[in-house]
Parts: structure tokens; sequence; C-alpha cells
């Protein structure tokens, strides 16, 4: 990496960085291999209980009676939990607009099929589960509500009577002269989009061990927990305890994507030991509850949208009108991902006016949560498409239809319509790597040949924003108010020169673990084997928000670079103290505190903590003998939205273009991809294999939502899958094997030029897939606008024209 790409020469104090930038072995990986990492359910603590959830099976009813007698009555039982217990215990859910969320167990009523009703813990899971079958409950059933359009029918039922209606927030933001541009526009393309629910699914669901310490009236909870430190505020705010008597203990994580879900097992869990006299209690959430309700289901949209278009392609107008399936109710944060699309509303394009016509509703279908991407993805697949619609109604080529509508390089930094700032980006220059990386050439003519002998091939080129580095800000529209997201980590030096990086995050499999590491060690002068990265618990760690929203690689270098700046002005003054001089004569370079007009002359970390540690009589004054640094990072420049939504939010904006070639079978429906290229400019990449398995990772979920993932729910709002029999995830050999190339705009706002880039695969995959089928489809005059595009649903119509 050349000097010249970092923003401050005192962002890495060496001559020549040895380890950011390069493709460095991951320090997670040892203990994955060999099975030593401590997952949840690998952890047992003494006495310790387990506990089993008794679910509702109507989506909406009145608890009339709950009788827990003969379960309290079993040997081996130790506690049994109802919903009079929370009400007793309790604070309703801390939500998204606020009040609109419930107990973590059903109180009065049940609002969705899966919501808990009761709860056992028992000497094992065996014992609990048979108990829940000696609970008897009689419900008096309601009418459900069993979709969005439901949901604001007049005299529907209501999902909280309190709130005298379904809508839990209905808003219009206006950014620019929207009706103008529509009226002038030679061209308006306009369409209806369906997104069905689709989910997270990690290897591991959610799990967790809590223990109620009795004498002390505090908290000990051990699990999968993405944001821990946010975990233990909401417990907080929940369960009546203090933030301070409550202890969060992240364990690594077999994959999370934002839908771990969490909280109603950590409330249920944690009240059960509370009843049994503060033993552990540990809860394993199965597969079918994941499925069932287990918070890792996401975006339930109903689309209207539309472009505004000149005869020469220039794109001047976008609206967007989105009915939102909440479920029941906002507890999980799924607003914010109705949210989120401001951030890039009108994605690489320079479209001058915007309209965002948002409707959120509360149905009977179980709460939605974040999952990868947090809202984007939709949102593309609804604007990438209506770019494809434009391209043909043209008669335009889709890729050079694009090109004239980039922001162009010498526009950066740039804001669009909806207010935020992308930092910068070569949109041109990543969109013909990719024509070239395929031969885009090549492959139509391929494609007028196997349309000329009657095959179905379609072409999808898709270009998207990847907002990096969320802010609060963005979500304040849907009550999430607040500028600044925290990242707080301690370095320290111990008194052989060896170093530790204690963050607030747990491993989760990204590696940013590895490129704490490798920052600290570039900067300090150190080998990466003599850095350790632990995470402390949340009662212990800095002000940290952890995985979420593409920024922690960013963040934590930020934060990394700020602490270890910090321990360099501290050893800078003890060695200058120590050799009678000023600090400013000193520096540090390549792992040494040396004199600037003698570099010969200096001491090591080592012998610095050393000093500091064995020999506090030989430390100035006004110097403690503690060689660590804490540092808080949060993203510069971030402002509060106006009225109608604007600020600069996410602090970079990473882009892609993807390009995928697939054909789609007359007789089955069946979509097989025959190619697939990606060229992504995520700034500096501090790893490059990390964005790589980012970049897989990504394309396998989109692939997921595009052709096979969906939520399905009956008319009286069951839900019809509960297995992977029926929710129906992508394997290995539907996952296509990319080809990719790279472009590096360093952002100039970021720590070391590094762009977020944990989501843009996930933003770009559903929308290219679902364009390269519409093309497919052209020539038959159909077009597929409902995901996932899944055999029947294309078989059908196919039928149309068959």
């Amino acid at each position: 990496m050349a000097r010249g790409v970092l923003k401050l020469p005192e962002d890495l104090p060496v001559s020549v960085p040895r380890f950011v930038g390069k493709e460095v072995t991951r320090l997670e990986d040892p203990g994955l291999v060999t099975g030593t990492a401590e997952f949840i359910d690998n952890l047992s603590l003494a006495g310790m209980l387990h506990c089993a959830i008794l679910r509702s099976p109507h989506p909406h009813a009145r608890i009339l009676r709950i009788d827990t007698s003969a379960a309290e009555a079993m040997d081996g039982v130790a506690a049994v939990l109802t919903g009079e217990d929370l009400r007793r215990w309790c604070n309703p859910a801390v939500t998204a607009p606020e009040g609109w969320g419930s107990y973590s167990m059903a109180v009065d009523k049940v609002r969705f099929v899966g919501e808990p009703v009761a709860a056992v813990a028992a000497c094992n899971r065996y014992l609990a589960e048979d108990a829940l079958e000696q609970i008897r409950v009689e419900y008096e059933p309601l009418p459900c509500v069993p979709d969005a359009h439901a949901a604001t029918t007049p005299g529907a039922s209501l999902v909280f009577e309190e709130k005298g209606s379904n809508v839990i927030q209905s808003r219009v933001y206006d950014w620019g002269e929207v009706d103008r541009m529509f009226a002038e526009a030679d061209h308006v393309v306009s369409n209806t989009f369906r997104w069905n629910r689709v989910g997270a699914n990690p290897t591991e669901t959610f799990g967790c061990i809590c223990q109620w310490d009795l004498t002390g009236n505090a908290l000990t909870c051990h699990g999968s927990y993405q944001v821990p430190r946010f975990m233990a505020l909401g417990r907080s705010a929940t369960l009546r305890l203090p933030a301070n008597r409550i202890r969060i203990i992240a364990q690594p994580m077999g994959g999370g994507f934002g839908g771990k879900g969490g909280p109603r097992g950590t409330d249920i869990a944690a009240l059960l030991s509370r009843k049994a006299e503060g033993r552990p209690v540990k809860y394993i959430e199965d597969r079918i509850e994941y499925l069932l309700a287990g918070g890792g289901q996401s975006w339930d949209r109903h689309y209207e949208a539309a472009l505004a278009v000149r005869a020469d392609g220039t794109i001047t107008g976008l609206k967007v009108k989105l009915l939102d399936d909440q479920g029941a109710g906002a507890e999980g944060y799924g607003t914010i991902s109705a949210a989120k699309p401001l951030a890039a509303f009108t994605g690489c394009y320079r479209i001058e006016a915007a309209r965002y016509d948002l409707t959120l509703v509360a149905t009977n279908r179980a709460p939605t949560y974040p999952f990868r991407g947090y809202g984007p993805p939709p949102h593309y697949f609804v604007l990438e498409s209506l770019v494809d619609m434009a391209a043909r109604k043209l008669g335009m080529d889709p890729a050079e239809l694009r090109r004239r509508n980039y922001i162009r390089p010498e526009q950066f930094p740039y804001v669009v319509p909806s207010g935020n700032e992308y930092d910068s980006g070569q949109y041109e220059v990543v969109l013909d790597k990719a024509l070239a990386l395929a031969d885009y050439a090549k492959l139509r003519a391929e494609q007028a040949r196997a349309r000329a002998a009657g095959r179905l091939i379609g072409i999808g080129v898709v270009s998207t924003v990847e907002p990096g580095v969320f802010d609060w800000n963005c979500y304040a529209t849907v009550g999430v108010p607040g500028v600044g997201v925290p990242e707080g980590v301690k370095v320290a030096v111990d008194i052989l020169g060896n170093v530790t990086v204690a963050v607030g995050f747990n491993l989760q499999g990204q590696g940013q673990f590895t490129v704490a590491a490798q920052v600290a060690a570039d900067y300090l002068g150190v080998d990466m084997h003599a850095v350790r990265v632990a995470t402390a618990a949340s009662d212990v760690a800095l002000p940290h928000f952890g995985q979420g929203g593409s920024r922690l690689g960013v963040s934590v270098t930020g934060a990394v670079l700020g602490a270890c700046r910090k321990l360099e002005v501290l050893f800078c003054r003890v060695v200058a103290h120590l050799m009678q001089t000023t600090p400013e004569q000193v520096e540090l370079m390549d792992g040494r505190l040396r004199l600037k007009a003698n570099p010969a002359v200096g001491m090591t970390l080592a012998e610095v903590a050393g000093t500091m540690l064995a020999r506090s009589d030989l430390l100035p004054p006004d110097v403690e003998p503690c060689p660590e640094a804490n540092y808080v990072w949060t993203a510069p420049g971030r402002t509060a939205p106006d009225e109608q939504g604007r600020c600069k939010s996410y602090l970079t904006a990473a882009n892609a273009t993807h390009l995928v070639m697939v054909e789609v079978d007359r007789e089955t429906g069946q979509t097989s991809i025959l190619g697939y290229w990606i060229v992504d400019d995520c700034g500096t990449r501090l790893n490059p294999a990390t964005v790589d398995g980012q970049i897989e990772g990504g394309v396998a979920q989109g692939v997921g939502a595009a052709l096979f993932e969906e939520y399905v729910y009956g008319e009286s709002a069951q839900p019809l899958v509960t297995t992977f029999v029926d929710y129906l995830i992508p394997t290995i050999g539907e996952v296509p094997s990319s080809r990719k190339a790279v472009v590096v705009t360093p952002s100039p706002v970021s720590p070391l030029g590094a762009k977020g880039t944990g989501e843009g695969a996930i933003h770009t995959t559903p929308a290219a897939i679902m364009c390269a089928i519409n093309d497919a489809l052209s020539p038959l005059g159909i077009e597929v606008r409902e995901t996932p595009a899944s055999p029947r649903r294309l078989w059908q119509l196919l039928q149309q024209v068959a």
C-alpha cells in the first residue's frame, strides 16, 4: 500500500505497512477449525437448568386462562413462567417508534403464531418440553390481520387496540420538485413490485444462559449477542434493572446477519432464573422456533414506483410508495429497514428529485427484525428494475442508460436528494471494468444466437451504492434519535512488548479481529502474532456498537488508530523524560520510540512499558504507570436531520456493478445462472481476503432472496414454513462461482481510506438476477415483479403466453 493512500502522515508510523492491505491469515480461524471456539451451546454452568417455551398456535386471540399446576408439580421442574409474571416484573419491549411492542411473553392476548405464552425451566430440555404439554391454555380467537393490505382496510381488527389503528407510521418525504419533473418528462415508467419476507437463517440459532443474582439484584447473560452493549440497555429497560447491574458476555457466534433476535429469549431465561432462586437457565432456540418467530424475518413489502425519463435517457425523478408489513409490532426495529433507503435513495444516479411515500403497518405476522442490508436490497430491486424497464421503452442498452445517469467523479462529494453525502466514486470505471471482465459484447451475441434457437437467455447489469458506517440520524424518521455511533477500544502493551486490543464485539466470522490486529501491529511496529484481540463484557468495554451497518471494519480501524496514537503520545513523553529532551523530539517509527535527531538512540515498546510498570519512580510526575490507552471513534461530519429527513448519515459510499447471465427453462420455470461477474470499489481494502469473503456471502444470500427464500403465510396469518423443507435456501450448487475485479477509490473521510463492504453484494445480487430474468422473458412480453422468482412463479407466468 502506498503511503500516499493514507489520510494523515501519522496514521501508520511505519516505513512500509506490513499487514494493512494484505491477505493475512485470520486470527480467528485456529479456534474455529480446531473446534475450541466456545459457542453458547458448548457452555455449561454449575446447577444449570434448561428452558423450553410454549408458543401460541393462534395468530390473534385472547388468553382466557392458563393452568400451569400440572407442569409445576413434575419432578425436575424448577420454575414455570407466564405472562402474569412479566406483567408484574417487566415493561413492554423498547420499540421504534415508541409504544408499538408487547411484553416478551404474551400478556392478555397473543398477536402472532409462535408468540411465547409460557416457559419452563427444568433439569434438562427433554423434561422441559414434556412439561409444556401439561400446561393448559384457553384461548378466545379474534379476527386476524393477515397482511399489510388487510391492516389498512376499514374495520380491520386491531393488533394493538390502544393505538386505534394498525398504521404504525405514515409519512411522505419530498426532495426537490418531484411533480414538475414528472410533468415535464417525455416518458414515465411505472409499475408495482412485491418483495416477500426473507430471513437471515444463520447456521447457529439464538442461545443464551442467564443467571439472576438475587442477593445483588443483578443479571449476567452469556449468549450469541451481536450488539451486547445495546442488548444490556434493552434488558435494563424491560427487566427494570439498572444498566450497570446487567452484564452481557457475548460468546463467539455461528453467524448473525442481524437476524439473531434474542430479546425475548433472554428476558424469558432471565426471569426463569429469578423464579428458580438464581440458578442459571440455558435457552437454545431450535430451527423450527427460529423459522416460526425467532427474529429472522425481514422486508415484507408492497411497492408502487415510477421514474421520470427524458427522451435522451436522462432520469430526472423517482417516486416510491411503500406499504411495509412490520408484523406484530416494531419490537425488532424492523422499521429502521424502511428508513435506511434514505441514505442511498437514488442509487448511483444523478436524479434531481424524489418522493418517498412510506406507510408502516402492524399485522398478525411475526415481527420483522434486521437482516443484512437492512432495507436497500428490496429498494434496489425496485429502482434497478425501473431502470431496465426504461431502457426497454427507449430501445437503449441497459448498461448505456446507466452510464448516462451516473454521478460523475468530479461531482464528489455528492449530496443525493434525500440528503446523504457520498464521499467518492468512479461508477463508469467500475461499469466498464465489469463489461470488459464479462466480455459483454460477446455475451449479447451469444444471447442473440440462443434466442434465435428459442432459449430464454437474459443478462442483468446492475450498479448500486452501499452506504457504509451508519449513523442514528438516518433513522430519526422512524423514532431512533441521535447523532454519532461510538466504537471504542483499549490498546495495552505489557512488560514484554505484547499488545492487547480489547473490543466490545464478539467473534462472528467476518474477520474484524484480524483487521484490528493488522492496524495495531502496523501502527506499533510489532508482529501480528504479538497482538491479541479480546472481547470485553458489556459492563467493561468502552462505548461501542459492534457489527452492523457496514461499519465495523472502518470504525474499529478508527478506534485502534486513535488508541495507538494516544499510546504513542504517552510513550513519547516517557522516553523524552528519560532522555532529557522534549516529546516533540521523539517519534514512533517501525516499533521503536527514537530520537528524531539520532534514530539509532531509542527504546522498544517493551522497554517503555517495562519502565512504566516496574520503575514508576523514573516516570514524569503526572504520568501514571499504565501503558494503555482508550479511544472511542465516531464518524465525523454527521448532521441532525431536517424536517424532510435530510442529513449526512452514512459516512462512506462503496459501489459495485454485478453482471449476470441466466437461462429460464420454458417447461419448468427453473432459472439457471450461467455466469456471474463482479467489480467492486470499497476504497482501501484493509484485508482483501475479508472483502472477498463478504462479497461471496452476500451473493449467496442474494441468490436465496431472488430465487428461493420466502416466509409464506396463509390467508389466516398461519405460517406455512417451519423447516428447511419448506423454506428453501441455496446450497453451494446454486450459488455461482463469480469472477471478480477491483477498482480502488479511497475514501477521503474515513480511516485509511476504507469504505463499508459488508452488505454491498446482497444489495446488488437480487436486483441483478431479477433484471436478468426479466431480460430473458422480455421477448415474450412478460415480466416477474415479485420475489422470489421461484420455478412455480415463473411457470405460472410462462403459462400465460404458452
